[in-house]
């Protein structure tokens, strides 16, 4: 399996993506993005733990699913909670990943860390993103523009000490070594570039090298936030 990871600073003072890939076990490969949040203190380092933290917990278990994935957030949760409790810093990251096994990819997320699966060029999946905004999405008939411009940046969902605050979402989706790629994105690319503009350049571009680099270019430009991005290509 190919991967290219990128992340960009956009036009904040300091980046706090982090870019996490390790082997769990043989054949078994763990990628993950976290976003330090916002607002809080110390978004990078908190960013860094959790990654750290589900990573190493995930290569002790003998079977990788939905159960243990918890168990390894809430891991990630005590040790953002003890750390808050001994230098008094709020502090959180909002995190997505991918854990690929033959061929399945078994995806979960926290917060607007975006997956989306892409088949023959196709979008075939993507996350819905623990927000605000969708979370009264059944509610909203007029104005939908407006009200996603408003609460789709807040998030409801995050790992920051809180167990009752972090569920996982989580799906298994079934990989086409042939056709298949998966992206890993957080909010800072997929607010500027979405699903739909990821499929087009997918299908109009001659080779993966040049989506990657298009995509670059767009961030380059646009984007305000930090912006970050594991794509994962089956051939």
């Amino acid at each position: 399996m190919k991967s290219i990871a990128f992340s960009y600073k956009g036009n904040r003072g300091t980046n706090q993506d982090v870019i996490w890939e390790s082997s769990l076990s043989s054949g078994t490969n763990l990628y993950l993005i976290a976003d330090g949040m916002g607002g809080y203190d110390n978004g990078k380092l908190a960013a860094s733990m959790i990654v750290e933290s589900i990573s190493t917990f995930l290569s002790t278990v003998d079977e990788i699913n939905e159960e243990s994935i918890q168990k390894a957030v809430n891991k990630a949760n005590l040790v953002i909670r003890q750390f808050q409790e001994l230098n008094q810093s709020k502090l959180g990251a909002t995190v997505g990943g991918v854990i690929v096994e033959n061929n399945i990819a078994r995806c979960f997320w926290i917060g607007d860390i975006k997956i989306l699966k892409y088949s023959e060029s196709k979008l075939d999946f993507e996350s819905k993103s623990h927000n605000l905004f969708n979370e009264t999405l059944d509610d909203v008939t007029p104005n939908i523009s407006e009200i996603k411009s408003k609460y789709s940046h807040v998030v409801t969902r995050s790992v920051q000490g809180n167990a009752k605050k972090s569920i996982v979402s989580y799906d298994e989706l079934e990989l086409n070594y042939k056709t298949d790629k998966l992206i890993i994105c957080s909010d800072g690319l997929h607010n500027i570039i979405d699903s739909h503009s990821i499929e087009y350049l997918l299908n109009s571009c001659k080779s993966l090298d040049e989506v990657i680099e298009k995509i670059r270019r767009r961030l380059k430009m646009e984007a305000e936030d930090n912006a970050s991005f594991i794509f994962l290509s089956m051939k």
